[in-house]
C-alpha cells in the first residue's frame, strides 16, 4: 500500500484506493462530512466504527484556503512546514522550500504574505507547502467561491505531485474537474 485505502468509511465507495501518482475526488454531501473525513485521513480523529483507513505514510492536508500562517511569506510558509518535518540545516531546507514554490508556479510572490495573494495562489502554496513535508498523500479540502483544485493544478503541472496520492473532498460533483471520480 502506497498512497491511501479506505474501506467501509460511510459517505464513501465501499472502497476507495488511491495510489501514489493518481487524483481523485470525492463528493461529499455536508460541509461538516467533508471535514470529519480529512480529518480521519490526517489522523486528527478516529475512524468510524469497522471502517479501515490504511496509510502508506505521511498524509498532509491542505485546507480550501490553503492553511497558511498569516504572519510569515509564501516562502515562509513553505520553509516552516518543512523545517518542522525534516531535521536539515536552515540553508538546506530553504533550498528544498524554494524548489516546492517554483514547482508550484509561485516565485512571483515567494516574498509576499498571504493576504497580498490571491485565493488560488495562497492553495497552491499550501500545496508547496505540503509537498514540503514529503507526504505519500495529500488530501485537498474544497470550498465554493474559490477557485477549483483542478484549475489551479493544471495551469502549471507539477513533477512532485506525481509522487503523492492526491485527494479531493469536495460537496459538489461540478468542482471535481481535472480528478477521476472514486468508484
Amino acid at each position: 500500500m502506497d498512497g491511501l485505502l479506505l474501506e467501509r468509511v460511510p459517505g464513501l465507495p465501499a472502497r476507495l484506493r488511491i495510489d501514489v501518482g493518481e487524483q481523485r475526488a470525492v463528493v461529499v454531501p455536508q460541509a461538516t462530512d467533508r471535514r470529519r473525513l480529512a480529518d480521519v485521513l490526517t489522523g486528527l480523529e478516529d475512524p468510524p466504527p469497522g471502517a479501515v483507513v490504511l496509510k502508506g505514510g505521511p498524509v498532509r492536508l491542505v485546507p480550501a484556503e490553503g492553511g497558511l500562517l498569516p504572519h510569515l511569506t509564501v516562502l515562509g510558509n513553505v520553509l516552516h512546514g518543512h523545517r518542522t518535518t525534516h531535521q536539515v540545516t536552515k540553508q538546506a531546507a530553504r533550498d528544498e522550500s524554494l524548489v516546492k514554490v517554483i514547482g508550484c508556479g509561485l516565485e512571483d510572490v515567494q516574498d509576499r504574505y498571504p493576504h497580498e495573494i490571491t485565493p488560488g495562489r495562497r492553495r497552491l502554496a499550501g500545496v508547496a507547502r505540503a509537498l514540503g513535508a514529503y507526504p505519500r498523500a495529500i488530501v485537498l479540502e474544497d470550498a465554493t467561491g474559490l477557485p477549483t483544485w483542478g484549475s489551479l493544478l493544471s495551469i502549471r503541472p507539477n513533477p512532485d505531485l506525481a509522487s503523492v496520492a492526491l485527494l479531493l473532498i469536495t460537496t459538489s460533483t461540478t468542482r471535481t474537474t481535472g480528478f477521476d471520480d472514486a468508484e
